[in-house]
């Protein structure tokens, strides 16, 4: 399954009085197309602060990541956030975050063409999530305006004359008298035919005048406004594209920089089994137009080094590379190359050449610096922002009612009008996944979407991921404590332990055979009508000792002061997650080669 999220080191932490607390130390993760990966662990392991890292949510400071690549559909996000928070060491005490204000500032714009649209999230408290004070569909509405604008404005244009349809329903609007069913009506003909639901209400009431009078003056409104409105339609519709495509320039060029890691990893027999048999990669500089390559020469190979030991790039080794790169482009390393466009055999080095982008001409940069001061201008002006605003809003209500019923959350009309207090826990939470659905994602992270809910609830809600999963063919990270929940839902599971990704696996294979005796200890500790018969009074199964401290872990594996298969080598060296058999990986040595001999019953 190629992969649409890839994970490498990543590593967060955050300043305290007491000193440097790592909570994600060196996460590797893969996400395919379409697939849901569970995420368990202990409470403190990491699970929310990687999820919040991969959105780019931490808070800093007094948090940063402070290191790792973080791919999505070709782009690093992490490319570019090097300089957005400073460490300044101190004599004493933990040293101390400086943000640069500027950097992170264009960082997060960056960004936000990424929340929303390409990935999203559900977050753990719906009632911390939502704004008390708005309304429940003015913020779903939000989310459509901000990432689908431009499908908004498009609706707006597309707009005609009044159709047979459009007068039909206009006549039924008139003559019902349930109150409900003519809001839906007029909801629905609001979205048909681009009109304000309160000027056509005002028609509908109108009634000294006859049905065909009322017609004919929907008709002259219709077509006063849409003149108007197109107008405004054109100008955000033509200010988002150009801002799509300044934002996707300076997204290219930065994660195009940022490949040198990659291309190492690349050429890594241990890390990419396929490079096997390629000579080894002396260094990189990563350009944005191309990514030079130089090898080392073996030491058999010294007729065809340079002077300090370069090797004479030749067209046998530029084939091997092209075909490495055709090999890995249905893994991780496929979407960190996916840009590659050619391979160029050059004088010193291998070039792995990018597609050039079409200038951005000084004309279009003008007028999109023209466009964007003067809609920040009208934001500015209250009433103004009203007038011009109205028609994307309307359009973007249709959006939210759909999203509404998909959810399964009945009166959807009713419930657009209401505050997040006047819903119970579940609607709440329906609610925040009709959010995080709102920009269409590729990718839903969902940070324990079910605490706090009833048994009842908790079910329709996992229920209702699943039936969306199987709607919107998205993938989702799905993070919980819940281990039948995982069993559930998700095709893969990665279990995380003191900051640390412990055992990888899908979940049939976890589940019929953990590996990592961490996994092991959390599925004795799960009590069943098929457990093992426990004697009256006996304590449950738990696994011993406590989580450790992150400001001061454990040496070699953090997981051995409570591992009752530990040996020397767990105390003294950190196991690296290898994968002992295809499609699991886990990090502990007794997997490892030179501890085959050792294995856990």
């Amino acid at each position: 399954m190629e992969p649409i999220l890839v994970v490498r080191g990543l590593k967060t932490e955050f300043t305290t009085s007491r000193g440097i607390l790592r909570a994600v130390d060196g996460v590797d993760l893969d996400i395919g197309k379409g697939e849901v990966l569970g995420i368990v662990g202990e409470s403190g392991c990491g699970k929310t602060v990687t999820a919040l890292s991969i959105m780019y949510l931490i808070t800093q400071p007094p948090g940063r990541i402070a290191g790792g690549q973080i791919w999505f559909r070709g782009l690093n996000l992490l490319a570019g956030g090097e300089e957005d928070v400073r460490v300044r060491p101190r004599p004493k005490g933990p040293p101390k975050l400086i943000p640069s204000d500027s950097h992170l500032k264009k960082h997060r714009a960056r960004m936000n063409k990424v929340r929303g649209r390409g990935m999203s999230m559900v977050f753990q408290e719906p009632m911390s999530s939502l704004n008390p004070v708005l309304r429940i569909g003015y913020q779903v509405a939000e989310v459509i305006i901000f990432q689908r604008r431009q499908e908004l404005c498009d609706r707006i244009l597309s707009h005609r004359s009044l159709t047979p349809e459009d007068r039909e329903l206009f006549r039924q609007a008139i003559v019902t008298l349930d109150t409900t069913e003519r809001d839906r009506i007029v909801i629905d003909l609001s979205a048909r035919a681009g009109f304000r639901a309160d000027k056509v209400n005002t028609l509908i009431d109108a009634s000294r005048l006859s049905i065909d009078e009322r017609i004919q003056r929907l008709e002259k409104l219709a077509g006063r406004s849409r003149r108007a409105d197109r107008s405004w339609a054109r100008f955000l519709k033509r200010l988002d594209a150009l801002e799509e495509a300044h934002v996707a320039r300076e997204w290219a060029r930065l994660s195009r920089r940022s490949l040198g890691q990659a291309a190492i990893d690349l050429f890594d027999p241990n890390k990419n089994p396929i490079a096997k048999g390629l000579p080894p990669l002396a260094s990189v500089s990563p350009r944005e137009e191309a990514l030079e390559l130089y090898f080392r020469a073996p030491s058999d190979r010294g007729r065809d080094r340079e002077k300090g030991g370069g090797l004479v790039p030749t067209e046998d080794l530029r084939a091997a590379v092209e075909d490495l790169l055709q090999k890995s482009e249905g893994g991780p390393f496929g979407v960190m190359f996916a840009d590659v466009e050619s391979v160029v055999l050059g004088e010193r080095a291998i070039e792995l050449r990018f597609p050039a982008h079409p200038p951005f001409a000084p004309g279009a940069e003008l007028d999109y610096l023209l466009r964007r001061g003067l809609y920040r201008f009208f934001l500015l002006l209250p009433v103004v922002r009203t007038v011009l605003m109205r028609p994307v809003e309307e359009e973007a209500r249709a959006y939210v009612i759909d999203l509404l019923r998909l959810v399964r959350i009945p009166e959807a009309t009713k419930v657009y009008g209401e505050y997040p207090h006047e819903l119970s826990g579940g609607m709440q939470q329906r609610v925040m996944i009709a959010m995080a659905l709102a920009g269409e994602p590729a990718l839903m992270i969902a940070d324990e979407p079910t605490t706090a809910l009833d048994v009842t609830t908790q079910a329709q809600i996992l229920w209702l991921l699943k039936d969306l999963r199987k709607r919107i063919n998205a993938a989702i990270l799905y993070i919980t404590h819940d281990l039948a929940v995982i069993a559930e839902l998700s095709d893969r599971v990665a279990v995380m332990y003191a900051g640390k990704i412990v055992e990888d696996s899908p979940v049939a294979d976890l589940f019929r055979e953990p590996l990592h005796p961490y996994t092991q200890g959390l599925l004795e500790s799960i009590v069943s009508t098929e457990s093992r018969q426990l004697e009256p009074g006996s304590p449950l199964p738990t696994i011993p000792g406590v989580v450790p401290d992150l400001l001061n872990p454990p040496s070699g594996c953090r997981f051995h002061p409570r591992c009752k298969f530990a040996f020397e080598r767990c105390r003294l060296e950190e196991p690296l997650l290898l994968s002992p058999t295809p499609n699991r990986k886990v990090a502990c040595h007794l997997y490892d080669q030179e501890a085959a001999n050792v294995r856990a019953p």
